[in-house]
């Protein structure tokens, strides 16, 4: 390790929507989106967002890589401008959780890896000490000073005592359980040898699934309450959820009695969404909001095959986070504090082709969505005026009429004026947005919409311009 490696920038920046649309072909009058999904991301695990300055930095586990995602707004983060920070060739592989922050003016990601052919994962860190984390070069090394065990879901807890790095590892050298540790550290790449365990799974809730699971752990500090977010329960089971460990702002957090373990999950399956976990916590763009981003299962037991969600976090007057209830995919939730009001354009507003039929359809906005879309001449298209020539961002809101699992994959074809652009459609038991970064000319611009390869039933209840 240490080799440094140049980072590898993909251009798809998205811009904020800065021009007022003047509406839909086939809608006498613009139409603002009532709100949005809780559904930001339609396929990923794991997610980490941290707000920096203007940008909203995003990633998440893509196995093979750590790809690091910008926007300005929250809620365009799948379709961000993305980075590829550190691709391995062959001295490490199935790179899982990564999490970014800036500490000491260098920027840090952690991640979870093994080497080719070891049975266990580690810790690792990438540095770049260039003010952008899109420049500069990532350089990677195992986190040091931790022993030998099994560890992966590395975080940083920054207190005025100093600097705690809290992770998921094992007792031993067997897969029986996962707990939390937490260690002090020397730097932000080397942690003091003395590790403490602040969390084995106990509660019936926490001990789903075997091995037993606590993992995941994730920090908000309000006011004077250190809230340690963990997720509990096999991840692969429709029981995964997060739990809620608390401590005194001015404790000392390397005593395990200074921590405090709610007997009930803070957030767990429910209004139809299943195994929600492995979340991270950011703000609104005006810092008034707190959001809770994480992932739950894209239908009952899909286990690993998961998408990502937002929510709002709430705390009580000791600064404690108060339950989080998920909200139902189909619920639209206003969009973050200081982020803009999508316009929408919806299934009955489209221009359908032959083969595309309007139909009612549970879970969409109008109760309506297009229906077809069996081969590639079957369509739907919009017009969409713009006062402007920008960047913007499509969420076309659609699902698979069926599937049985992620075998099913299928894609779609975007066509934006003369352009011409392809995005997978992954299978989920809600319309999920397909998030597509385009470039709005000033004036009139066509939208069509079309399968990419045919043979799947899709149904689209909506477009938003974000």
């Amino acid at each position: 390790m240490g080799k440094a490696f140049q980072t590898i920038c993909l251009l798809s920046l998205i811009l904020t929507l800065a021009a007022v649309f003047t509406g839909c072909a086939k809608m006498e009058n613009q139409t603002m989106a009532e709100g949005i999904s809780p559904v930001i991301d339609q396929e990923g695990a794991d997610p980490y967002v941290l707000k920096q300055g203007k940008w909203y930095y995003y990633t998440k586990t893509a196995g093979d890589r750590v790809i690091l995602y910008r926007s300005e707004k929250l809620t365009n983060i799948a379709a961000g401008e993305s980075c590829v920070l550190y691709a391995p060739v062959s001295e490490l592989d199935s790179l899982w959780a990564p999490e970014l922050f800036y500490l000491d003016d260098v920027w840090y990601v952690y991640f979870a890896a093994k080497t080719p052919g070891e049975p266990m994962h580690h810790m690792y860190v990438l540095s770049n000490g260039h003010e952008d984390p899109f420049a500069g070069s990532w350089e990677c090394a195992p986190v040091a000073g931790m022993d030998d065990k099994f560890a992966i879901d590395g975080t940083v807890l920054e207190l005025a005592s100093g600097r705690y790095f809290i992770w998921s590892g094992w007792e031993g050298y067997e897969n029986v359980r996962q707990d939390l540790y937490l260690a002090q550290m020397a730097s932000p790449t080397e942690v003091m040898q003395e590790k403490i365990l602040l969390s084995v799974p106990e509660y019936e809730w926490e001990k789903q699934g075997e091995p037993l699971v606590n993992e995941g752990p994730e920090i908000i500090i309000k006011d004077q309450t250190i809230n340690l977010v963990y997720s509990a329960s096999g991840s692969w089971t429709d029981d995964y959820c997060l739990g809620l460990l608390t401590a005194d702002l001015h404790a000392d957090v390397k005593l395990a009695k200074s921590w405090k373990k709610q007997d009930t999950p803070i957030l767990r399956s429910g209004n139809g969404v299943f195994g929600p976990g492995h979340n991270s916590f950011t703000v609104s763009p005006d810092g008034s909001q707190t959001v809770i981003v994480y992932h739950a299962a894209r239908w009952q037991g899909a286990g690993w095959s998961r998408s990502v969600r937002f929510g709002y976090a709430d705390f009580d007057e000791t600064g404690k986070l108060t339950s989080i209830e998920p909200d139902a995919s189909e619920k639209l939730l206003m969009p973050p504090s200081g982020e803009a009001v999508r316009e929408v354009c919806l299934a009955d507003a489209f221009e359908r082709s032959e083969g595309v039929e309007l139909q009612e359809e549970p879970g969409t906005v109008s109760k309506q969505a297009a229906v077809g879309f069996a081969d590639t001449q079957e369509s739907v298209s919009v017009q969409i005026n713009s006062k402007q020539q920008r960047h913007a961002v499509l969420h076309i809101y659609i699902k698979l009429m069926e599937f049985t699992d992620d075998n099913d994959l299928t894609g779609i074809q975007v066509e934006v004026n003369d352009a011409a652009l392809t995005a997978p459609v992954y299978p989920a038991d809600c319309f999920q947005p397909v998030s597509v970064p385009v470039e709005l000319k000033k004036g009139k611009n066509n939208i069509t919409i079309r399968s990419q390869a045919g043979g799947t039933m899709l149904a689209v209840d909506r477009i938003e311009i974000g």
